[in-house]
């Protein structure tokens, strides 16, 4: 095979002496009822007979969780990701497939790492898992991306942060003079110039202004205005919104992609606009602003929901005393995990609705037992709640609290889920959003029938719930009413309620783009350049962010590590320059992508070989783990370079950057023929984890794998869950994992981690 390795005298000689042959480098309210069966869409499946076999591949096994109207259990798509049997879709995404490289692409891996399917692997599903033949089909259609040309953008014209700024300048200077200190720009240039899909287009376009109005304290709503002809700069003014220059401060402080062209565009757009970068981009402000601290600051929230409940005119107490409150309680709820709660209370902008969400079941935790509270000798005892309230345009803003009220960034997932985040934690603004997408949603009550129909529970208890849980009909037509409200501020502003991506509420949707993975393409847009243009200036970065840079080259880098860099590599590939910004806030200070812990990171020395090269590859691991590296080629026969006879020690330490093989190395690999090779790492928490190949060095001193795709489904089916076994975890409406079911693995937390490299060789 070609990258088969060569040894000679010489590494048999230094085999015992040579000990470790690593060389460390260097650089050192949520949904209330239940939800409706999922309406039935159609999708046309491909004529291309390998990208149908992985069609029918992700149709039996996937598209349960993740393609919207063929959901089930489930009303919003899991994660977020609503479009797996779109082919032509996920193709182009980085984030899910990387064309030409099944092994180092997610969709893939995660099939092969038994991640996914999530229902089999950690809810007890009794589907049958993927087998072999549903792995080679995977395998083929996405090997078969890399022979395809992909759709050119060529022809569309690539617009330059010089563009960009100039472009602002003309239109600021068209605004009326006492408004033109308070213009501020949101841009999605950077999505244009890689042709994004038209669709996806007007969602983010659309997300963006409905986000605006989510942030608003004035009365009047803000539309859609846009400054260049494909729509991908959005102008508004801070006095719309009702904020003061003291709020933009707030936002541009936690920018991390505050770099400008240095011209005299940008001195007169900051000198017109009264302030150092008057743009930010929609897609990271809707994405950090739509979760805390900035989204509480930027709504002013107080810091205890008793506060919260006073400015909006509101006496709790006395709204129940009074039976002004109107309630309704039921058993399973979208994202709580036991009996829930709610209320809702009239406010000076339209409503208030809070809820009561419990721990557990038992004793004063059920509504059942307790309908009333949370005041009073026979109350219930809750451990939090959340708020939806009207703001005075009629969108919608969002509260987490305690028990006691003191507000959450975020919910305890032992009370509450949220199956759409990365970390399933119900986040205050970004979850509430995408789940009341349209406004509150209908719930059925449970107890006013069960405490009315008997004398169980005293007079006064009858009497008081007959009071403050309605019946159905008068509580439909509060939500209804509610829902309409928001519905129709959207559409003053402009907007389609009931427009999506995929199944995803547009602000959702918007900031999910956001926080996939970038490959070259997308990172060269962000940084305001050409693809090519990147790959030229290479050179010049900093060395402690080539690992970054060779990783883009070879395929995509998680959100976090681009953002982090940014700043330091802009300066370096580009001719922006880095705008200071007063009282700058600390990375941990603000809502930032979160970290994959599950990131294994490898590259090579170069993208392509000549014949008789030496290739070196660089390993980093978030943890500590024993490292097998696979080489594959075209035809899947696969030999493992490490571990190996010379080298059976394949520990290797978290963060620390190995390369392999290292500059002791008893061995070294060559590659002699010419064709593509696949390199892939495999890091298990426990010794001959991963991959589980077998190995026998007193016959192979470097063990081959016949079938590498074999192998891999014949380690699915160690730890499958078999069809028939019994489901351990209930789900709700929306897949949140029950209660009495097993818990959502943690970040960081999976036995073993994969990448994958291509490699050409000429």
């Amino acid at each position: 095979m070609n990258g088969f390795p060569v040894f000679g005298p010489r590494a048999i000689g230094l085999m015992v002496a040579a000990g470790l042959a690593f060389g460390v480098t260097d650089a050192s309210l949520a949904q209330d009822a239940k939800a409706p069966a999922s309406v039935a869409e159609a999708i046309v499946p491909p004529s291309d007979p390998v990208a149908k076999a992985a069609f029918d591949v992700l149709d039996k096994h996937c598209a349960r969780c993740h393609q919207t109207g063929k959901l089930v259990e489930r009303e919003r798509p899991a994660k977020n990701f609503g479009n797996i049997l779109k082919l032509d879709e996920i193709a182009v995404n980085p984030h899910y497939v990387l064309p030409g490289n099944p092994l180092g692409s997610k969709l893939f891996r995660q099939i092969a790492d038994k991640e996914m399917p999530y229902d089999i692997y950690y809810e007890g599903s009794s589907h049958a898992p993927p087998s072999e033949a549903d792995l080679k089909a995977l395998e083929g259609w996405v090997a078969a991306l890399g022979t395809k040309a992909v759709a050119s953008c060529e022809t569309h014209k690539f617009v330059e942060p010089e563009d960009m700024v100039s472009l602002m300048v003309s239109d600021l200077d068209k605004q009326r003079p006492q408004r033109r200190a308070t213009t501020r720009y949101l841009t999605l240039t950077h999505l244009a110039n890689i042709c994004v899909d038209p669709a996806a287009m007007k969602v983010y376009q659309q997300g963006a202004v409905k986000f605006l109005n989510s942030l608003s304290r004035s009365s009047d709503v803000v539309k859609l205005e846009t400054v260049d002809s494909e729509g991908s700069i959005l102008r508004f003014n801070l006095l719309d919104l009702g904020w003061k220059a003291a709020d933009w401060d707030n936002v541009i402080a936690a920018y991390p992609y505050n770099a400008a062209p240095d011209n005299e565009f940008s001195r007169t757009l900051a000198s017109g606009a009264g302030t150092p970068i008057p743009y930010v981009r929609a897609d990271w402000f809707v994405f950090t602003a739509s979760q805390p601290p900035l989204y509480d600051v930027l709504l002013r929230l107080p810091n205890t929901f008793q506060q919260l409940a006073r400015e909006q005119g509101i006496d709790v107490e006395g709204n129940i005393r009074n039976f002004v409150a109107q309630r309704s309680a039921f058993q399973r709820s979208g994202v709580s995990q036991n009996n829930r709660l709610i209320e809702r209370h009239p406010s000076r902008s339209g409503f208030f609705w809070t809820s009561y969400d419990f721990a557990g079941n038992r004793d004063r935790q059920s509504l059942f037992s307790f309908p009333l509270g949370p005041t009073g000798p026979d109350a219930f005892h809750h451990d939090g709640g959340e708020t939806i309230f009207s703001l005075p345009n009629g969108f919608q803003a969002y509260y987490l609290n305690t028990a006691k009220g003191d507000r959450l960034d975020k919910g305890p997932t032992a009370i509450v889920r949220d199956p759409s985040r990365k970390d399933f934690a119900v986040t205050n603004g970004i979850s509430c959003m995408g789940c009341h997408e349209q406004g509150m949603r209908k719930a059925k009550d449970e107890v006013r029938e069960l405490v009315l129909k008997g004398r169980i529970f005293p007079k006064d208890v009858r009497d008081a719930v007959e009071g403050l849980y309605p019946p159905h009909g008068k509580m439909d037509a509060l939500i209804e009413d509610d829902a309409k409200r928001f519905a129709d501020a959207m559409k003053r502003a402009g907007l389609d309620p009931t427009l999506k991506l995929n199944g995803i509420e547009m602000i959702n949707a918007l900031a999910k783009r956001y926080e996939d993975d970038l490959d070259l393409t997308l990172a060269a847009s962000e940084l305001g350049i050409k693809k090519s243009e990147f790959n030229e200036g290479v050179a010049d970065v900093d060395q402690k962010f080539r690992p970054l840079v060779r990783r883009l080259a070879q395929g995509a880098v998680p959100r976090d590590q681009f953002e982090t860099a940014f700043r330091e590599i802009a300066p370096d590939l580009t001719d922006l320059k880095i705008v200071a910004i007063r009282n700058a806030r600390q990375p941990e200070l603000i809502a930032r992508p979160i970290v994959n812990k599950d990131d294994l990171s490898l590259t090579s020395d170069q993208d392509s070989y000549r014949l008789g090269d030496t290739p070196v590859f660089t390993i980093v691991s978030p943890r500590d783990c024993f490292l097998t590296l696979t080489d594959i080629d075209e035809r899947g026969e696969g030999t493992v370079l490490l571990p190996n006879t010379f080298q059976r020690d394949n520990f290797i330490r978290a963060g620390v950057p190995i390369q392999f093989p290292g500059a002791g190395a008893p061995f070294r690999f060559r590659m002699k023929d010419k064709g593509i090779e696949t390199v892939t790492a495999v890091c298990a928490t426990q010794a001959g984890g991963g991959d589980r190949i077998q190995h026998d060095f007193q016959r192979n001193q470097f063990t081959p794998v016949p079938n590498y795709t074999s192998a891999l489904a014949r380690s699915i089916a160690v730890e499958a869950v078999r069809p028939g076994t019994p489901s351990v975890a209930g789900t709700t409406n929306t897949g949140a994992t029950a209660v009495s079911g097993r818990e959502p693995p943690p970040a960081g937390s999976r036995q073993s981690l994969r990448a994958a490299i291509r490699l050409q060789v000429r």
